[in-house]
């Protein structure tokens, strides 16, 4: 178990440049992939020597992993790191769909939560039929319909995803719904929203 000292630490590595923030987003937001810095440098818009600076601070943390392959070094986000997946949701709340969904809150509605599949969390390929996003409010279906094609273009496959307001949810649990039942046994991952105020 981690003590608060070592958290603290972490985190003192994490929030204290813009330029770190930004490298968490894109490392954490794809988990699986792999970059090397001038693809960094372009991604973030930094200074080289910005971007640079702060991949050494993120590697000495071991939030970040790095590995020599043919002339280029690459990084990725460590997962063996005890904020791992902290920092997935935390990259997740601030791109891709997730941020999406909260820079159009005003024009969608009433959004009391979004849930991410374990699956769309990693960047899984393909999502096998399983129900990626289940968006829980009052909102204008079009408009999401929209925002989750626009991210579609950019993953390059299709977000399966269900919208419902919170009675339909509840009624839905009450009488076990399988889609449902099995979505929330895979333990979704909370982008938006406070779970308590969903089962109030």
């Amino acid at each position: 178990m981690s003590s608060p000292m070592k958290v603290s630490h972490s985190l003192k590595r994490l929030l204290t440049s813009q330029t770190r923030l930004k490298l968490i987003n894109i490392l954490f937001n794809a988990p699986t992939e792999i970059y090397y810095v001038r693809e960094l440098v372009r991604l973030t818009d930094e200074e080289i020597n910005s971007v640079r600076r702060e991949l050494e601070n993120l590697v000495q943390g071991s939030i970040v992993s790095r590995e020599v392959r043919g002339n280029r070094l690459y990084y990725w986000a460590n997962p063996e790191h005890h904020l791992f997946y902290d920092l997935l949701v935390l990259a997740h709340k601030h791109s891709g769909i997730g941020a999406k969904i909260q820079e159009n809150h005003l024009k969608l509605g009433k959004i009391k939560a979004l849930f991410y599949s374990q699956d769309f969390l990693y960047r899984a390929v393909e999502n096998h039929g399983n129900v990626d996003l289940l968006i829980i409010g009052e909102i204008s279906l079009k408009l999401t319909e929209d925002l989750v094609k626009s991210e579609e273009s950019l993953l390059g496959r299709e977000i399966n995803y269900m919208v419902m307001d919170q009675s339909e949810l509840h009624l839905r649990l009450s009488k076990r719904d399988p889609v449902l039942v099995d979505f929330f046994l895979k333990y979704p991952a909370l982008i938006i929203g406070n779970p308590k105020s969903l089962f109030k």
